[in-house]
């Protein structure tokens, strides 16, 4: 297998993860989130306020971060050894507001498998 269809099947796994972690969120299905989320991971939202693993899995099983809808656009992902970055814009419906915004995200494979440990969103320019 070539380098190139390597880190295609990489990157298509990238993704499918991160629209399995999108569901987790949605359904706030804790035991994928677990599974789906590093236990170093750093989620800072839009808002600036930040996250860890077990701060964000608690404030979505309670309510206080209430996802409805989200969509990515324009999504690109960089493939650099057991890390990888996925880059793009984000349209996120939640309980409070709707929020048209840039993310990136890093995946880093540990144990054989792959784990969100860092997300970050920033509102789009005008």
């Amino acid at each position: 297998m070539s380098a190139d269809t390597n880190k295609e099947k990489v990157v298509e796994e990238i993704l499918r993860l991160q629209q399995a972690r999108t569901e987790a969120m949605l359904a706030k299905d804790e035991p994928a989130l677990q599974k789906f989320l590093d236990d170093d991971l750093i989620h800072i939202h839009s808002s600036g306020r930040i996250d860890t693993k077990a701060s964000f899995i608690d404030n979505l099983m309670k309510g206080k971060t209430g996802y409805k809808k989200i969509t990515y656009n324009n999504t690109k992902v960089g493939v650099y050894g057991d890390s990888a970055i996925i880059s793009g814009n984000v349209l996120i419906e939640t309980i409070q507001s709707n929020l048209d915004l840039i993310f990136t995200t890093v995946w880093t494979k540990s144990g054989g498998n792959w784990r969100s440990i860092s997300w970050h969103t920033t509102k789009r320019a005008a």
